[in-house]
């Protein structure tokens, strides 16, 4: 049996692998998934266009599905405001400095 593929995706049941292969006598299969179930194509044009309608419904070729890279969220510590210690015209000066949106 020689392998033709391997897609595999992660869903809420679990990882579902699936192997596309071609059996020695020449047949064309598709087995595996979470539920295990087979599949037989007619020709290698039907498995390969099968495979390829997969890949754009989120199955990715391997063993294991590449995790999508999740953005951290980070909770800021919201800082309380704290007072200047420096002269009001100091401040004032110093708020003059700040780059302004033109």
């Amino acid at each position: 049996m020689q392998v033709l593929a391997v897609l595999s995706k992660s869903t809420k049941q679990g990882t579902s692998v699936f192997h596309f292969v071609e059996t020695p006598d020449g047949q064309f299969w598709a087995f595996g998934g979470v539920a295990p179930k087979a599949m037989r194509f007619n020709s290698r044009k039907e498995l390969d266009k099968c495979v390829m309608t997969w890949v754009n419904y989120g199955f990715s070729f391997g063993m294991v599905p590449t995790k999508k890279a999740h953005t951290l969220k980070v909770k800021r510590p919201q800082l309380d405001k704290q007072e200047s210690q420096l002269p009001a015209d100091l401040q004032m000066d110093l708020w003059a400095l700040q780059p302004t949106c033109a």
